[in-house]
């Protein structure tokens, strides 16, 4: 029995499709990607199959993955000139508004780089765009980036975030700013 892969258009027997499969997760595995980053981006590598049929090799599965992951590992993102921080939150919420629109047929496929993502990427707000269960800030602490961080003395969480994002200077990530400032509170 024949079957294929919905996301990158493999063609095999269902034995050859495991064995895709489980190579698929151990080759996202190889470039250390965050756990909760994995099935997005499976999805998302879907993107850059032509819609033809043409199937992705490895090397431009590859290449495709290369390209994001200094990103992904600096949680940050250099796009148009400009750098902006990308916690894997902002990375799973960009790709869900992308696969957004390719649900609505809005994408014209098959995607040629990343840049559509970025755009998409630049207005996340870890505030607004993350369920409050999976939040930055927890308890008594604010997360910049991931990294838990103490709110300052006398503040809450939200006055914390805002004194970090109203000194971020052009250029600098939110924990950056933190520790530049952290000794004035």
């Amino acid at each position: 029995m024949k079957t294929k892969c919905p996301n990158c258009g493999y063609q095999s027997d269902i034995d050859g499709l495991i064995r895709l499969m489980s190579g698929g997760e151990a080759f996202i595995t190889a470039f250390d990607v965050p756990c909760e980053l994995k099935q997005p981006l499976l999805k998302y590598l879907g993107l850059f199959r032509n819609p033809t049929g043409h199937d992705l090799t490895w090397d431009k599965l590859t290449k495709i993955i290369n390209e994001m992951i200094p990103s992904i590992k600096t949680r940050k993102v250099t796009f148009n000139k400009q750098v902006f921080d990308a916690p894997p939150q902002a990375f799973i919420w960009g790709i869900e508004q992308v696969m957004k629109q390719f649900g609505e047929g809005k994408l014209k496929l098959p995607l040629k780089n990343h840049h559509y993502l970025f755009a998409v990427m630049q207005s996340f707000d870890i505030r607004k765009d993350v369920n409050p269960n999976q939040a930055a800030t927890l308890g008594e602490f604010v997360a910049f980036n991931g990294v838990k961080k103490p709110v300052f003395a006398g503040r809450t969480q939200q006055e914390t975030w805002d004194i970090v994002n109203q000194a971020r200077d052009p250029g600098e990530s939110l924990d950056e700013t933190y520790e530049r400032i952290k000794s004035n509170y």
